[in-house]
């Protein structure tokens, strides 16, 4: 299995479950990763999942195909799996180079930048079968990579919904608030994607309406990235130091998701977002922008909110009506849960893997080496 990077973030964490789950299901998994370690690294060699690091840079690192290539030609795998748009490249064009047969490609999010969309129309033509992450992803990745719908399937993450409920919620006083206060939370890398920027000027325009809220608004950053110092300079230029809090990676991630009132995600693209993932499991209001895998989980009105990407305005006004609708918004949280947990288990989702490979791996291997 090959990953551009371990660092923290949703498609890393999908990737390390599916790892474990194919060693259950009797796979010899190997990984390999472009870049350098990072922290998810050490719960695959915990599991004793071997882990390889290439030490390559970013996408214009030429030397990542090849580097690739040669841990394959020592490795032999029969089939390997990739995840991000890096490493499918790479795995592509090392499969090519040392005669792996079957190259399986993770498509995670509908990523429309021209540098992407170069890359993978050239290179499509090299990979035995795409795995999109929801519906729409997989629709745009026809579009995008000329794939006939025969080599291209959909398979969902998992949530693990029964261990996430059983989770307590944060206390809200290690921030100096209580149940009066609406908490508003934003989890995810602080980068252009995920475009945080919307939800601080949605959150400005919403504190210019304190005074007639029903209770007293707060926005909570959980996690890191470039945008954050420019984050931090604005809001200490809109004078929100006491209102909005950062609190870079936490473990406890999870119940911090149970203690907010409301999670927000204003990313410009996305494949299938665990954070709306686990927020909907454990009841968790949701309100998202209406972008792909966003869409595959969230029914505007019915089980959570949707509002047009970059749009502040209409986020605002979409926290103002989970504010003071709160029993609407419980009642949309509910049937978000009965969905989730009806329609994305790991298991299943484990097991769609499995066979899939199976019936991929070439005819006369009985055992297989990712």
């Amino acid at each position: 299995m090959v990953i551009t990077e371990l660092d923290i973030g949703g498609a890393e964490k999908a990737f390390v479950r599916l790892a474990h789950g194919l060693v259950f299901s009797g796979w010899n998994v190997r990984v390999i990763c472009l870049r350098g370690p990072g922290p998810l690294g050490q719960e695959l060699q915990d599991r004793e999942i071997p882990v390889e690091y290439l030490n390559c840079g970013g996408f214009a690192d030429v030397r990542a195909p090849f580097r690739l290539a040669a841990s394959l030609r020592k490795q032999r795998p029969d089939i390997v799996l990739s995840f991000l748009h890096q490493a499918n490249v790479a795995s592509r064009i090392a499969c090519r180079l040392t005669g792996v047969p079957v190259q399986v490609s993770g498509i995670r999010v509908a990523d429309r930048r021209l540098s992407v969309l170069l890359t993978e129309r050239l290179t499509a033509r090299w990979t035995t079968h795409c795995v999109a992450v929801s519906e729409h992803v997989a629709t745009a990745h026809r579009r995008i990579s000329r794939l006939p719908d025969s080599q291209i399937s959909v398979i969902r993450n998992g949530v693990d919904w029964q261990l996430l409920s059983q989770l307590p919620p944060a206390d809200r006083r290690q921030f100096a608030w209580d149940d009066s206060n609406f908490i508003i939370l934003s989890v995810g890398r602080l980068e252009p994607q995920k475009d945080p920027e919307t939800l601080l000027q949605a959150f400005r325009i919403l504190q210019a309406q304190q005074p007639a809220l029903p209770r007293q608004i707060r926005l909570l950053f959980v996690g890191d990235g470039p945008l954050r110092s420019v984050l931090e300079h604005r809001v200490r230029m809109y004078e929100l130091e006491d209102v909005v809090h950062f609190t870079g990676w936490r473990p406890d991630a999870a119940s911090l998701i149970r203690m907010a009132d409301v999670l927000v995600l204003a990313s410009r693209w996305e494949g299938l977002p665990n954070v709306i993932l686990e927020a909907q499991a454990v009841g968790t209001p949701v309100i998202a922008s209406a972008v792909d895998g966003c869409l595959d989980l969230v029914d505007d009105q019915l089980t959570g909110r949707l509002f047009e990407p970059g749009n502040a305005e209409r986020l605002a006004t979409d926290l103002l009506t989970q504010i003071t609708q709160p029993h609407k918004a419980a009642r949309m949280a509910h049937e978000a849960a009965q969905q989730i947990r009806r329609l994305c288990s790991w298991d299943a989702c484990i097991d769609s893997y499995h066979q899939l490979l199976l019936r991929l791996l070439p005819k006369n291997e009985t055992s297989g080496q990712q």
